[in-house]
C-alpha cells in the first residue's frame, strides 16, 4: 500500500450556529467527581474513534488499541465491565468477547454534544459503575429548520460523509442524520501497514496471519442512521425519543485471530419527563431503552482459512441484546434534594461457531445467558453554608442463567458438561453506597472527599464461555466467579494560585474479589496448550491525577494535564508470581498552547507518556518504551456561515503504541494479541458550512 498524506475536507452545514472551537472544559466536583469533553473538542479532530478522543484530552483514560476504529478505553486503570459506557443514559453492550465493538463504538462522532467522564463508583443510578462512568449525550433538536453535511478524505485514504437535517417548533422538534466513512489501513510512524504489522509480529506463514491477497484491503466500512424527536406536552411535560443504527463491515483486528465481517446495531431510547406534580415529586423521569448486537467475527483474511483443507475457515455468530426501564423521582423537603428510583435491565448474551463456508454450526461460545438486574436506588444532598453534603445508596439483585448448555454441538460432551454440571444459574445481591463532602473554601477554591463502594457481577463470558476441542480448552468461564467489589477513597481540590486554575485528586482502591483474566494449561489433555480463563483475586488501586490551565495575555492559553496509576494483586494466581496488575497504563502527560483571537484560533500540543515498567509478565505484558507526539490545530471562520479546521497529529512520525499485550483482552489456544502501533503522520482539514 503506497502511503498517502491528503488533506481532508470536511463540508459542514452545522446545526448550532453559536458553536465555536473552545479549549477542554473541565468541570469536577465531590458531588460530580466529572471531567466533561464538550462538542468542540469532540468534533476538532479526525472523527474517527471516541476512545482515541477521549484519551486525548482526558489523561486518566488510556486508550486499548485493536484497528482503525472500535478501541476500548481504561479509566484509571479499570477496563471492561469495570466502567459504565452509556449513550443518553441508555446502556448498551457491544457482542464481541474480545471487544471488537466495545460501547464506545456504538456513536456516531458526529451527533455528540457531550461526553460525561465521572470517576470513581458513586453513580448509584446505574448498573455496573464500579469503577466510573461514561456518559455519551447526543445532540437535541432545534427549532427552525437548520442542516449539516460533511465530506472528509484524510490520511491513508480516510474519507467521511455526513448529513443531517433538523427542524420544528416550540412543541415539536425532529433531527434525522446519516453518515458513511471508509478507510484504508494506517501506516505508523516506520510505514507499516496494520497487516504488514500483523506479518512482523507473526510471520507470513502463521495461521492467524493475513493471506497475501489481503494485503491491501481496506480498514473498514461503516455507515450509521440516527434520528430524534421532542416533543413537549406543555411547559412542564417533555417526550423525547431517538433511535440509532450503524453498520460496519470487514473492519481489521490485526491484534486478534479474527476479524469483524460485521457489526451491526440498532438502539432505541425514549423518555418521559414530567414536573412539579406536587410537594414530593419536582421531576419525574421514566426512562426505556433497548439495544441490540449483531457481531460475525471470522478468520476468511488469515491463513487459517485455507489450511488443513479449510477445516479452520470459521465465523463466530454473536448477539448481544439489552432491554431496560428506569423511574426517577426528585423531590425536596427540609432543604435536602432526594431522587429515588427503580431500575431494572435484561441482558441477553449469545454465540456460536460455524464452519465456513457451509454455516455449518461447529460449537456454541456463549450459551444463550440472561442478566438478569433489578435495583433500588436512593440520592441525598445537602447544603450548610460552606459545606455541601451527598451520599448515595443502591440495593442490586442479579440472576444469571445459562440456558442453551444442552445444545447439540456440546450436549455430548462430557468435559463441558461435567465442568458446568450444577451451575447453570447464579444470583448477586449487592449493595452500593457513597458519602461525599465537599467543602468552600474561599469563591475559587474547594476541596472534596469522597468514600464509596461498587459492585460489578460476572458476565457471560467470564462465567460460561466454551471453547474446548480434542480435550483442550482454549478459552474457559469460571460459573464459581464471585462479585467485585471496589472501596474507594477520593479527595480532591481545585483552587486558582498565581492566576493559575489548578484542579488536583487522589484515590485508593481496595477490591475485593477482583475479576481478573489469566492464562493457565490447568485440566488440559495437553500441556503445551494454553487458554484463557477468569478467577477472583484481592487487589488494589492508587493514583492522581493534575491539570492547570493559565491565561497569557489576551489571547493565549496554556494548560497541561498529568496523570498516573499503580496497581498490584494482594494475592498471585496459583502458578503465577507477578503481583502486578494487568492493563494499568504508566504516567500519562498533555501539555498545549492555544491562541484564539476571536478570527483565529491555533493549538500546539503535546501528548506524551513514560514506559511500561509494571506489567503483569505473566499474562502476556512486556515491557513497552515511552513515547512523546506533537500534534497542531487551527482554525478559521472563512465567513459567517464558513469555517475552516486544519490539523497535524503526530507531526514528526514517530512509531509507538499506547496499550500492551494482555491476554485478557484476547486469548485462543496461548496467543497473545499481536501489539499494534499508533498512526503515523496523519494530515487533516474540516471545511464547515452553516446556514
Amino acid at each position: 500500500m503506497k502511503k498517502t498524506l491528503l488533506l481532508s475536507i470536511t463540508l459542514s452545514m452545522t446545526l448550532f450556529a453559536d458553536i465555536s472551537v473552545e479549549k477542554v472544559v473541565v468541570e469536577q466536583s465531590a458531588l460530580q467527581a466529572q471531567t466533561d469533553v464538550q462538542a468542540d473538542e469532540v468534533k476538532f479532530t479526525r472523527q474517527q474513534d471516541l476512545a482515541e478522543i477521549l484519551s486525548s484530552y482526558v489523561p486518566e483514560i488510556n486508550m486499548v488499541r485493536a484497528s482503525a476504529i472500535g478501541n476500548d478505553i481504561v479509566l484509571r486503570g479499570f477496563k471492561r465491565d469495570d466502567i459504565n459506557v452509556l449513550i443518553d443514559g441508555a446502556k448498551i453492550y457491544g457482542a464481541c468477547p474480545n471487544r471488537m465493538d466495545p460501547p464506545a463504538m456504538h456513536i456516531s462522532i458526529a451527533d455528540i454534544q457531550k461526553v460525561e467522564v465521572a470517576e470513581g463508583p458513586f453513580d448509584v443510578e446505574n448498573f455496573g459503575s464500579m469503577g466510573g462512568r461514561v456518559n455519551v449525550l447526543t445532540a437535541d433538536p432545534q427549532e427552525g429548520f437548520n442542516g449539516e453535511g460533511a465530506i472528509t478524505i484524510g490520511s491513508f485514504g480516510y474519507n467521511k460523509f455526513d448529513a443531517k437535517v433538523e427542524g420544528g417548533d416550540e412543541k415539536l422538534k425532529f433531527s434525522f442524520g446519516v453518515s458513511r466513512e471508509n478507510s484504508e489501513q494506517y501506516e505508523d510512524g516506520s510505514g507499516k501497514t496494520l497487516v504488514e504489522q500483523n506479518w512482523d509480529r507473526l510471520g507470513k506463514s502463521d495461521p492467524n496471519a493475513y493471506q497475501e491477497k489481503y494485503k491491501n484491503i481496506d480498514a473498514y466500512t461503516r455507515a450509521t442512521i440516527q434520528t430524534k424527536a421532542i416533543y413537549d406536552i406543555d411547559d412542564n411535560q417533555r417526550i423525547k425519543l431517538s433511535l440509532y443504527s450503524d453498520k460496519a463491515t470487514d473492519v481489521l483486528y490485526p491484534a486478534f485471530q479474527m476479524d469483524a465481517q460485521l457489526d451491526k446495531t440498532l438502539m432505541l431510547n425514549g423518555s418521559y419527563i414530567i414536573k412539579n406534580l406536587g410537594d414530593f415529586s419536582k421531576e419525574l423521569l421514566v426512562q426505556g431503552y433497548y439495544s441490540t448486537v449483531t457481531h460475525d467475527m471470522g478468520t476468511e483474511f488469515r491463513n487459517a482459512a485455507v489450511m488443513m483443507g479449510g477445516k479452520m475457515y470459521r465465523t463466530h455468530h454473536v448477539k448481544s441484546r439489552i432491554e431496560g426501564l428506569k423511574i426517577k423521582n426528585s423531590f425536596l423537603v427540609a432543604d435536602i434534594l432526594w431522587q429515588v428510583g427503580v431500575d431494572g435491565s435484561l441482558r441477553n448474551w449469545n454465540g456460536i461457531c460455524l464452519s465456513e463456508p457451509s454455516k455449518k454450526p461447529r460449537q456454541v461460545r456463549i450459551p444463550d445467558v440472561d442478566t438478569k438486574n433489578r435495583a433500588l436506588f436512593v440520592k441525598a444532598s445537602k447544603t450548610f453554608d460552606k459545606l455541601t453534603v451527598g451520599a448515595g445508596a443502591r440495593f442490586d439483585s442479579t440472576d444469571i442463567d445459562a440456558n442453551n448448555l444442552n445444545h447439540p454441538t456440546i450436549a455430548n460432551i462430557a468435559p463441558i458438561q461435567n465442568y458446568y454440571k450444577g451451575h447453570t444459574s447464579r444470583s448477586y445481591n449487592d449493595i452500593s453506597a457513597n458519602l461525599k463532602l465537599d467543602y468552600k473554601l474561599d469563591e475559587s477554591s474547594s476541596v472534596y472527599v469522597a468514600l464509596g463502594q461498587g459492585i460489578r457481577v460476572p458476565d457471560a463470558q467470564e462465567l460460561y464461555f466454551i471453547g474446548f476441542m480434542m480435550g483442550n480448552w482454549s478459552r474457559k468461564g469460571n460459573p464459581n466467579l464471585q462479585e467485585t467489589k471496589n472501596r474507594e477513597l477520593d479527595i480532591g481540590l481545585k483552587t486558582i494560585l498565581f492566576d493559575t486554575e489548578l484542579e488536583a485528586s487522589i484515590f485508593y482502591s481496595d477490591l475485593k474479589d477482583y475479576i481478573y483474566g489469566y492464562r493457565t494449561n490447568r485440566g488440559n489433555k495437553d500441556p503445551k496448550k494454553y487458554y484463557l480463563t477468569w478467577t477472583n483475586i484481592d487487589a488494589h488501586l492508587y493514583g492522581g491525577s493534575l491539570s492547570l490551565r493559565r491565561s497569557l495575555g489576551d489571547y493565549m492559553m496554556i494548560e497541561g494535564a498529568i496523570s498516573y496509576q499503580k496497581g498490584k494483586k494482594d494475592d498471585t494466581i496459583a502458578g503465577q508470581t507477578d503481583d502486578d496488575l494487568a492493563q494499568i497504563p504508566p504516567l500519562h502527560a498533555r501539555v498545549a498552547l492555544s491562541y484564539d483571537d476571536g478570527e483565529y484560533y491555533v493549538m500546539v500540543e503535546e501528548l506524551a507518556s513514560a514506559g511500561w515498567k509494571d506489567y503483569d509478565s505473566d499474562n502476556g505484558e512486556r515491557a513497552i518504551g515511552g513515547w512523546g507526539v506533537m500534534n497542531v490545530k487551527a482554525s478559521k471562520d472563512l465567513s459567517d456561515t464558513i469555517s475552516l479546521n486544519v490539523g497535524i497529529d503526530n507531526i514528526f512520525d514517530k512509531t509507538y503504541a499506547v496499550n500492551n499485550t494482555y491476554i485478557g483482552r484476547s486469548l485462543i489456544g496461548g496467543r497473545n494479541p499481536v501489539l499494534i502501533n499508533e498512526p503515523g503522520r496523519f494530515i487533516y482539514a474540516n471545511l464547515t458550512m452553516r446556514f
